[in-house]
């Protein structure tokens, strides 16, 4: 008799809460199929300092003491040490599938001779690499030693050079030269890998941004995409998740067109692969779905073929566009400036954050259609669980020092599910990373349909006072108007 096969559950939703007076805590997430208010409970105490996740959730690091850097494994929370000189470091990062731990201390001939940014295996915690940094580059670890999206290829930046190193760094494989190197991103996609440079304006020559591809083709230096601009001193690179192209978000100190007091941006899209051997791969400037500075710009986490893009002078307009930086949806004008997709690609919210009032917007992607709105006052850290099903806000300290707590939201905005505001100070609020394939990719509900139905329909917005008398004029309420349908009055009854 055979068994009939099952599926495993997926696994259980985690958010990490650190705060002064308790620490680090793993807490349990809420039922988004019940309607009451629901506590978060204490899954998992891991101490205090600071923490970093591995993308994966599967590892955590926690630092920042007097102890050495622990190592902790999620599925059963085991602990390994790093060596004694690790204790007291505050920068590291995993990456990109949690096999290598990256660590940063201040630089110290006598205690770290072979250089204070080390790379360690997490297979056995031993040290697999040790570069001389004395600062980081703007961005931290992952803007000085990044890896491709499978582990086979790493980049380090130094002055005018980006070295290629095969995964495990004991072989360096390539060198790129770039004169006035200022900050690189890797891409995240496989073979060939991609890496973007920028170079900022110098002595009258415009600012540059370089794309290339290892390993390079024949008699080349990778070099795929290049693009000049002026009016740039610093510069966001945001790579597709597959590498497809890179959004490059320009800005200046100072609006040279008077527009904007926070200075002057720019958006332009530079694919990584030509269409055509020997020829430059597809480079443009975005054209805005509205005219003012640049919010934001963020991928489609799935496919990586799309993009959002909020822009234009208060309230800004928010659209989507293609891998050609063609606009295909419009989603209309708001106060809005953050873009958060969810891990599934399905949801998206456009959130009014920072110095606005926190009205949130949550969108169905595959449908174009709006499936609720809602208003998250005082949030600072923000972001979707990895089943894309639920939606957190955290007001945090030192942006925030009075009313710290979180609220936890259904996708499409209801709630909120759970409110906690007993942790003051609350420092981080954040989601345990998974992977996406572990979660089914799940539609509106009908229940949420039916919250929608029920929804009570907007007041329509009311318009300035008019006497009586004035009401229906085609000029409004003004003396002339009224003067002039008076006479007409007259006319008609003559």
């Amino acid at each position: 008799m055979s068994e009939l096969a099952t599926t495993a559950p997926p696994p259980p939703l985690r958010l990490i809460r650190r705060s002064r007076t308790h620490g680090i805590e793993v807490l349990s997430a809420p039922d988004g199929r019940k309607d009451e208010n629901q506590a978060l409970d204490i899954v998992q105490h891991l101490g205090r300092g600071v923490v970093e996740t591995a993308k994966d959730g599967s590892r955590l690091c926690l630092g920042g003491g007097s102890t050495p850097l622990e190592v902790v494994d999620t599925g059963d929370w085991r602990r390994r040490s790093l060596p004694d000189d690790s204790s007291g470091c505050e920068r590291f990062s995993f990456s990109p599938r949690g096999s290598y731990l990256i660590t940063w201390q201040r630089p110290s001939p006598d205690q770290f001779p072979d250089g204070s940014l080390r790379c360690w295996s997490l297979t056995d915690l031993s040290l697999a690499k040790a570069f001389h940094c004395k600062l980081l580059n703007r961005g931290g670890i992952d803007a000085t030693l990044a890896w491709s999206g499978d582990e086979k290829v790493a980049f380090h930046s130094t002055t005018n050079t980006i070295s290629i190193y095969d995964g495990s760094l004991r072989e360096k494989l390539a060198t790129i030269k770039c004169d006035s190197l200022k900050a690189f991103s890797a891409s995240p996609g496989m073979i060939p890998y991609g890496v973007a440079a920028f170079v900022p304006e110098i002595k009258g020559r415009p600012a540059q941004v370089k794309v290339y591809q290892f390993p390079f083709p024949d008699d080349s230096d990778g070099q795929t995409c290049a693009k000049s601009f002026y009016r740039a001193q610093d510069c966001k690179l945001t790579w597709s998740p597959h590498g497809h192209g890179v959004l490059v978000q320009t800005h200046t100190d100072v609006d040279a067109t008077g527009g904007s007091y926070y200075g002057g941006t720019g958006l332009y899209l530079m694919q990584s692969t030509p269409k055509k051997k020997g020829e430059q791969a597809f480079e443009c400037l975005v054209p805005l779905p509205k005219e003012g500075p640049v919010a934001a710009a963020e991928w489609e986490p799935t496919k990586g073929k799309e993009f959002v893009v909020i822009a234009g002078s208060i309230p800004p307009a928010a659209a989507l566009y293609n891998l050609e930086a063609e606009q295909i949806y419009a989603f209309g004008n708001a106060h809005r400036n953050v873009i958060c997709w969810a891990p599934h690609g399905r949801f998206l919210a456009l959130c009014g954050f920072g110095n606005l009032a926190g009205d949130v917007d949550f969108w169905d992607r595959n449908k174009k259609k709006k499936i609720g709105s809602v208003n998250m006052p005082c949030a600072v850290e923000y972001g979707w669980s990895p089943d894309s099903r639920l939606f957190v806000t955290a007001t945090t300290a030192p942006r925030m020092n009075v009313d710290n707590g979180i609220h936890v939201y259904r996708y499409d905005g209801s709630g909120p599910l759970s409110t906690t505001k007993d942790r003051d100070p609350l420092f981080d609020c954040f989601w345990l990373p998974g992977v996406t394939d572990d979660y089914p990719d799940r539609g509106v509900s009908p229940a949420s349909k039916a919250r929608m139905r029920a929804a009570p329909k907007p007041e329509p917005a009311k318009g300035a006072y008019r006497p009586p008398g004035a009401r229906g004029l085609k000029g409004g309420g003004s003396l002339a108007s009224m003067i002039r349908a008076e006479r007409e009055k007259d006319k008609g009854s003559s």
